[in-house]
């Protein structure tokens, strides 16, 4: 068997009783690669091409001509050993190696010409491996060294598992854990008319009130060399939640949108902004995108990447032209993020949580509810209106709990300016999806209390409910909007 250290070692030759050699080490050698931990990034976008470095093989069995030799990389390519400045000699010339060897891939195999006959411990010095930096991927980089004899298939002379393979260098990602602040923002239907945030994250990037989602690159934890530097491309993709849309970003309120609405309309209410490049939302106003190719990549400092949404006033109000902002949860959506310089990717995401955009609009509180779906005389029909008397519209929810606690929901839809909605129908099918789970619950009926939450001025919305008994007869039911 051999043992295989870059050059540089000093390889430790006490003989064991069966007549094994200590295993080999790599150390770091000044000049060359095997001193390095490598970028990912680097080594997949140019910044360094071939990957050097020196190894020696000390042999502890006679060879023979026309033995083959072969160094395997654990991962990775062997560059052409006539780029990169390679060369083989061993000790007293007791063997001669091809000057240049068969490369495939990760295994470069030589030839042996001619050996002395006898001499067993011969060290074999190869100067300026090449490794192609592009094949490699995070983790080490061994070298294994094998032999053969002509007439042999396999490479298991001189060998064995331990002293046979040397570490060389080690390629790691120049990126850390990759973190996003997402959003968390509150419509503020108080003070603001459903148009703003009821606080502000101060990035600068909206006039007014804005939420901001922020998704930091920071750079890995331990160093690298031949690291991506300046920029690179990325892209952000927002989608709204089923069934909403980016409405307040529609400037002229035609159920299409276009950048061009929100970038030279200064009378409209939303704006959006990003820490560079190009902002796009498709007709529907379903779906932003965030492009640039100037993102900082993390090298000495984390890098980030800052979106933010709002008003373009500081105190927008009913009378501010544009739609109102809709509460929702980009966690159901699925956001994206791509980073890539050319066609590697840095750093990507196929689905992380933007977060959400809840609202301080009215909340009103139905303690108690009968409901029988049950037909004729003993059908207990809820009846249920929202009024809103404000300038603004917006959507409503029921939050809807039985006695034995459990809970359910309903889409009451959106509630238009000025309006009062009946909103019984789509509560009476909401409780009889979720509770009419057997031919016996359905006749016993079900007692509930609901919570309506409107994207509404609380000052502004009121709520009456009842039941109906058999279709006709009436009952009141108090709640926190008409009892207080």
């Amino acid at each position: 068997m051999k043992n295989i250290v870059t050059k540089g070692m000093l390889v430790a030759a006490v003989a064991s009783a069966c007549g094994y050699a200590a295993a080999a080490t790599i150390a770091p050698m000044s000049g060359l690669d095997s001193t390095k931990r490598v970028s990912a990034q680097g080594a997949a976008t140019g910044v360094v091409n071939t990957l050097q470095l020196n190894a020696s093989v000390t042999t502890s069995v006679s060879h023979f001509a026309g033995d083959e030799w072969r160094l395997t990389l654990s991962q990775g390519s062997w560059a052409s050993v006539g780029a990169s400045g390679f060369s083989v000699a061993c000790a007293n010339n007791d063997i001669r190696l091809d000057a240049i060897p068969t490369i495939s891939g990760g295994t470069m195999t030589f030839t042996v010409n001619t050996a002395t006959a006898g001499v067993q411990s011969v060290q074999c010095t190869f100067t300026s491996l090449g490794v192609v930096a592009s094949s490699l991927t995070t983790g080490n980089v061994r070298v294994d060294f094998g032999a053969r004899r002509s007439n042999s298939t396999l490479f298991d002379r001189d060998t064995n598992t331990v002293s046979t393979t040397a570490n060389a260098f080690s390629v790691a990602s120049q990126f850390g854990t990759v973190v996003v602040s997402a959003f968390n923002g509150t419509v503020d239907y108080q003070n603001a008319a459903g148009k703003g945030f009821a606080s502000d994250d101060s990035t600068s990037l909206v006039a007014g009130n804005e939420d901001s989602l922020r998704i930091n690159f920071p750079r890995a934890t331990i160093s690298t060399d031949y690291s991506a530097t300046a920029t690179a491309s990325l892209s952000v993709v927002l989608t709204a939640e089923s069934g909403k849309r980016f409405s307040f970003l529609d400037a002229n309120l035609d159920g299409t949108c276009t950048a061009d609405e929100w970038a030279a309309t200064t009378t409209s209410n939303g704006s959006v902004g990003s820490t560079s490049g190009s902002i796009t939302i498709n007709a529907a106003c379903t779906q932003l995108t965030f492009a640039t190719t100037t993102a900082a990549i993390p090298t000495t400092a984390d890098a980030s990447f800052v979106i933010a949404v709002g008003s373009k006033f500081g105190s927008p109000s009913v009378g501010t032209s544009g739609a109102t902002i809709t509460p929702m949860d980009f966690a159901s959506t699925g956001a994206t993020y791509s980073m890539t310089k050319g066609s590697v990717a840095y750093a990507s995401s196929s689905g992380f949580d933007a977060g959400v955009w809840d609202s301080n609009g009215s909340e009103v509180v139905i303690p108690y509810m009968p409901v029988n779906t049950t037909a004729g005389t003993a059908k207990i029909q809820p009846v249920v209106y929202i009024t809103n008397r404000s300038e603004v519209s917006g959507p409503a929810t029921a939050a809807i709990r039985n006695e034995s606690g459990v809970a359910c929901t309903a889409d009451l839809g959106t509630i238009g300016a000025n309006r009062s909605v009946n909103v019984s129908t789509a509560l009476t099918n909401a409780i009889a999806a979720c509770y009419n789970t057997s031919a016996a619950a359905t006749e016993a009926g079900h007692r509930v209390n609901i919570v309506i939450t409107a994207s509404l001025p609380s000052a502004t919305t009121q709520v009456y409910s009842g039941f109906t008994v058999g279709g006709s007869s009436r009952v009141s039911v108090v709640n926190s909007s008409n009892g207080k």
